[in-house]
C-alpha cells in the first residue's frame, strides 16, 4: 500500500491545514470530519480518523440478503 506524506505545520490558534497531497490522496473534502488522537506516553505520534459521513451500507451482508431478512422480520408483524 503506497503512503503519501507532506510536511503539516500547526498555526495559531491551534489551526491545522491538511497538504494538498494529503488532501487529495485521502479524497477529503470541505467539511470533512475527523477525530483526532494522541496517546499521552507516545506523544510523536498523532492519528486522524475520517468520520465517515454516512453509514449505509457498513454493514452490508452482516443478516444475509436484506431483502430475504426484512421479508422475514415483516412476516413476524404479521403475525402479532
Amino acid at each position: 500500500m503506497p503512503t503519501v506524506s507532506a510536511e503539516a505545520r500547526l498555526r495559531a490558534r491551534n489551526q491545522f491545514t491538511l497538504p494538498e497531497p494529503i488532501a487529495e490522496a485521502g479524497d477529503l473534502e470541505p467539511g470533512d470530519v475527523f477525530v483526532v488522537e494522541i496517546d499521552v506516553d507516545d506523544p510523536d505520534t498523532v492519528r486522524l480518523h475520517r468520520i465517515r459521513k454516512s453509514y449505509a451500507g457498513a454493514l452490508h451482508g452482516i443478516y444475509g440478503d436484506s431483502k430475504t431478512y426484512l421479508d422475514e422480520e415483516r412476516r413476524t408483524w404479521e403475525d402479532r
